[in-house]
């Protein structure tokens, strides 16, 4: 008695069959939730995701608020040394471009 391939698909098939009888026999017995309780998972998740984006908001606003405030501090305090921290950090971002820009044109030149 040869095994052929017909013989062994079917050995398998049913094998897998059987597995998925045990899984629905273990998966049976599950209650699926009520319609009320869906509709309070739904409220509930509305509401949580309400509170949070507020409180993200206030969050966003009080850092705002001390990234600004403590900008002005700065400017208001010692104007010499915030202008000279823009200047140098126009002169760097400007000398980046430059660089970068001969370095872009220098590969192209062995071509």
């Amino acid at each position: 008695m040869v095994k052929g391939p017909e013989h062994e698909d079917d050995a398998w098939i049913e094998g897998l069959t059987q597995e998925l009888k045990r899984v629905d026999e273990l998966f049976e017995d599950v209650p699926s939730p009520s319609l009320e309780g869906m509709h309070r998972l739904a409220v509930h998740t509305l509401e949580r995701k309400r509170r949070r984006m507020k409180y993200e908001l206030l969050l966003f606003l009080l850092i705002s608020l001390f990234i600004v405030g403590g900008g002005l501090m700065a400017a208001l305090a010692a104007p010499k040394i915030l202008l000279f921290i823009h200047g140098f950090g126009m002169v760097a971002g400007i000398s980046v471009l430059v660089f970068s820009k001969s370095l872009r044109s220098a590969g192209k030149k062995g071509i």
